[in-house]
Formats: C-alpha cells, structure tokens, sequence
C-alpha cells in the first residue's frame, strides 16, 4: 500500500482522470508516496494553451484531484499540457517548494521498457474477448518483435521507436492519435486498431480492469 489514496471528484473530467492514473502510478514509488502522505496544500495545475485545470488537494494521505483552479492554491504550474519538454511557469514554488516538486513527480511516472509495459497492458486488454488478436509490436529502434494473444499472423500490428511504444503501452499515449500523427505505423485492420485504442484510452485513464 503507497499510504496515500488518490480520489477524483464526482463526474471527473478526462483531464482530471487522466491525471488521477498518472498520480496512481506514480506513488507506486513507496519513496516518493512517503512524501506525498506528509503534505498538507493545494496546487493548481492548468494547460498553457486551452482552459484546462486540474487542482491537486493534498493532506492527511489523501489526494483529492478535482477540474479548475482552486481559489485556495498555494502553487500554480502553467504547462503545456501536450508537451512534456516545455518549461512550465510556476508561481508560489518559493514558499511552498515541496508541493511544486511533487506534483512534478505525481505527473511523470517511471515508464518501463516497452516489453514489460506492453506485458502489463496487452494482459489486461486481452482479458476482453472484444480485443483483437494476435497483437505484434516491432520496435524500430533494432526490428525486435513480440506478439500477444496467439500465434499466426496478427491481427493488428505497430511498428515504433522503443520510447514510442513504451509511452503507448503506459497508457500515457493514444495510439490511433500517434498513428496519425506519424509517430508510429500500423499494419492491419483499421476497425481492430479502433478497438485497440479504446482500451488504450480506458488505461490512459486507469480504467482498465
């Protein structure tokens, strides 16, 4: 146990539970939830480029995430929200510099490698008799291959650099939205893709079981 409950507000935006997984994961680091149980704020989280916030209430080992600005926030973090290299602007980090820091860590989790997520994920979504199968990953990066869900010829299959894969198989990027993006490549039915990036977005939000 991390010492810490995470909770979202009733009805939670997608930003909110998008946020709230990655914070989950986050304090499966017993180092870092140690911390986060000891604070006692609230910090502010909102997108440099759309009307999205997320405020994160901290206290008694719980972490209470919950849409917009609270009007009661001790740090504020603007960031681009879509990109992960962009500086943030933060206010209050002076006088509440733990609370800053850790926000940072909640929104960044540790990602395996692209094998070990892709295990994690490719179980979970394979428990449903809707996923396609068999699923083939290649990563471009030395064309290593493993496959998912059977033999034979798979039904869906994605080429793409390690990191690429890595962040998709974490949940902490939509597939189809790489796809066109021309992140990654993709052989096979376009209807199966679908369904597969259906169960990348309930893992995006921490909501595959």
């Amino acid at each position: 146990m991390s010492g810490v409950t995470v909770e979202l507000e009733s009805d939670a935006v997608p930003i909110v539970r998008v946020m709230g997984a990655l914070a989950r994961r986050s304090l499966r680091d017993q180092a870092l939830a140690t911390k986060v149980a000891k604070l006692d704020g609230v910090v502010a989280v909102q997108s440099a480029t759309d009307p999205q916030a997320v405020s994160f209430r901290f206290g008694s080992g719980v972490l209470r995430l919950t849409r917009g600005i609270a009007p009661d926030a001790d740090v504020t973090i603007t960031a681009d929200l879509d990109d992960a290299s962009a500086k943030p602007k933060v206010t209050g980090a002076v006088r509440r510099p733990q609370l800053a820091m850790a926000v940072g860590k909640l929104l960044e989790p540790t990602i395996g490698s692209w094998e070990a997520e892709a295990d994690a994920f490719l179980t979970a979504a394979l428990a449903h008799d809707e996923c396609p199968r068999p699923i083939r990953l290649v990563c471009t990066d030395d064309e290593r291959s493993r496959q998912w869900g059977g033999d034979g010829e798979p039904t869906v299959e994605v080429h793409a650099s390690a990191a690429e894969l890595a962040s998709c198989m974490a949940g902490q990027a939509v597939i189809g939205e790489r796809l066109l993006e021309g992140h990654l490549t993709m052989i096979g039915d376009l209807r199966e893709l679908s369904k597969l990036t259906r169960y990348n977005i309930d893992h995006l939000f921490g909501e595959l079981t």
